[in-house]
């Protein structure tokens, strides 16, 4: 695991270093159609209390829905080494914005159920409470089970265009093969995400760009590695057959020393 780990950190480094100015003209369209939209929602509609908290809502999902999918599509293009175009933004938002939309109501209508669970339980006393306390722990697992999951699920509808349950499937697939490389990825992309969030000028300009292009290599390589586990591997008779295979495995093998002459690549 460390070193697919390694192969994660290093490709979604490069990727966004070569790709920066598209990364952030990329996320700049994300904001425009997703944060904005429902940024003016709360601000501008003329309802008050509960009615302006729920219509704020609506508009963040419906939006978010094709906004985040356009952005993960056209990283995806950049991750497989593919042409990069923002007509990609537009198309794939689009083309999945229905599986998206049915995709982020799952992911909430789960959370919110698991949270109500959670109230309910802790709310016992007696007898009950302590039954209630080990439903809590069970709740939390299964919370973190689907906050795991959801790394994946907007990398492979764009990756695979499969349908809801098909998509929802894998994911959990992945979830059960690398568990703990899972729960590192889930856990630094919400710490990315917080940090570069705070900056707000950060969640401008780059979040879901950098965020996307991470979700879509570490499923890349993920998806690399069981393929690869599958077939019988060729013993390497040679120095020229290691680095060969060395090449197959890494597109672009680059160092920091490219980081001063980057026409180079």
């Amino acid at each position: 695991m460390p070193s697919l780990i390694s192969t994660i950190y290093k490709k979604t480094f490069w990727n966004t270093y070569d790709h920066i100015g598209r990364l952030i003209l990329l996320n700049l369209l994300w904001t425009a159609f997703f944060p904005l939209p429902t940024y003016l929602a709360y601000w501008l509609l003329p309802l008050s209390g509960q009615l302006r908290i729920g219509a704020t809502l609506l508009v963040g999902v419906l939006t978010h829905s094709f906004a985040t999918t356009g952005v993960f599509a056209a990283t995806a293009d950049i991750v497989d080494y593919r042409k990069f175009t923002l007509k990609q933004f537009f198309t794939s938002g689009l083309d999945l914005y229905f599986r998206s939309l049915a995709l982020t109501i799952l992911f909430l209508g789960v959370c919110y159920l698991n949270f109500t669970s959670i109230t309910f339980y802790l709310a016992l006393e007696g007898p009950a409470g302590i039954l209630g306390f080990f439903l809590v722990g069970a709740q939390v697992w299964i919370v973190l089970f689907v906050l795991v999951m959801r790394i994946y699920l907007m990398p492979l509808l764009v990756k695979k265009r499969w349908g809801v349950f098909k998509t929802v499937k894998w994911s959990a697939i992945l979830v059960v093969l690398k568990p703990g490389l899972g729960l590192i990825m889930m856990l630094q992309a919400l710490a990315a995400a917080v940090i570069i969030g705070i900056t707000i000028i950060g969640a401008i300009v780059i979040l879901m760009s950098a965020l996307s292009v991470f979700l879509n290599t570490t499923l890349r390589e993920i998806l690399k590695e069981l393929e690869q586990s599958d077939e019988p591997r060729k013993k390497p008779t040679s120095w020229k057959d290691i680095f060969e295979e060395e090449r197959a495995r890494d597109e672009e093998p680059r160092t920091f020393k490219d980081l001063l002459h980057p026409w180079d690549n």
